[in-house]
């Protein structure tokens, strides 16, 4: 049966704190088990690329949560370095353990289900940068794109991992995809009407995170060398475009978009290895009472 509704699941970036996001997504299918064969379209940004990337790919959650393992992490952030000198760990293992998922000539086209995974090409001599939205939505220029390529760009972290391809993390440019998920479902090859759409958006998480020191004399070295948070430039840009996404989506599609991201009781690096465990509790234990009830009237 074909649904009557244009279903969009969005996942957003954050390093090790999708380990959350995929925990939520199993809880869900326990309770609304067609969540995942009834989606049109699968967003995601950076960790969230991962995420979306394997489920049109066929992934059950429940495997792609296996990806998050202590092990694979640490064998993942293995071997730091100085970030302030070259990027803090390099992404070989990385792209070994998505190997392990994606076949190294698999292409988007090739996925059973419609994918937008945002990332920023940042140009070369003979090329200028630009935002990219791989997708494979049809007559996309980018539907030849490696699905192994297009993960390992979008999730390519400035200060944690080397560039890819010329690429780096979608975060970036869209932290949270659901905006960009919309638009592209109301271009003219899908042609969709807000109507049309329900967009479930999953985050990785929130702490309430503020600059609290007093920013007034703060140039670049306090931008970038500052602890609380870490690296607060970064961290205002991801969360700046993160919560635009937001505030846009829910204006054009009100009630046909719903959002869960579980609040978190500390700051969480993307490379936080020893705090997997706690993600786990956070996302067997928080409430998905509304997030059900939302699914059980509007998706379909």
């Amino acid at each position: 049966m074909r649904n009557s509704t244009f279903n969009i699941l969005a996942f957003d970036g954050g390093g090790l704190k999708g380990t959350l996001s995929i925990c939520i997504l199993e809880r869900i299918q326990k309770d609304f088990s067609e969540i995942v064969r009834t989606t049109n379209m699968i967003g995601g940004t950076s960790t969230g690329s991962l995420i979306a990337l394997a489920l049109a790919y066929g992934v059950s959650p429940s495997t792609i949560k296996e990806f998050y393992s202590v092990e694979n992490s640490k064998y993942i952030f293995d071997k730091s370095h100085s970030e302030m000198i070259r990027p803090k760990y390099n992404n070989d293992h990385l792209k070994e353990v998505l190997l392990e998922i994606f076949p190294i000539d698999l292409k988007l086209k090739d996925l059973g289900k419609l994918v937008v995974i945002p990332s920023f090409y940042i140009g070369n001599e003979s090329s200028s940068w630009k935002p990219i939205f791989y997708n494979n939505i049809p007559n996309s220029p980018t539907e030849d794109a490696r699905v192994i390529d297009v993960a390992m760009s979008s999730s390519a972290a400035p200060v944690f991992f080397p560039t890819y391809k010329y690429h780096i993390d979608g975060g970036i440019i869209a932290t949270d995809p659901s905006l960009s998920c919309i638009l592209y479902a109301m271009g003219k090859e899908l042609d969709k009407k807000g109507s049309d759409m329900r967009l479930l958006s999953i985050g990785t998480g929130y702490n309430h995170n503020s600059i609290k020191e007093d920013t007034t004399s703060w140039g670049a070295i306090d931008w970038i060398m500052s602890k609380n948070p870490d690296l607060p430039i970064i961290e205002v840009t991801l969360e700046g475009n993160s919560q635009t996404s937001q505030i846009f989506s829910k204006k054009l599609l009100e009630d046909n978009y719903h959002r869960i991201n579980p609040k978190i009781n500390k700051d969480i690096a993307m490379d936080d290895c020893g705090s997997i465990d706690y993600l786990l509790e956070v996302g067997e234990s928080c409430d998905l009472e509304e997030t059900i009830k939302w699914l059980k009237e509007k998706w379909n």
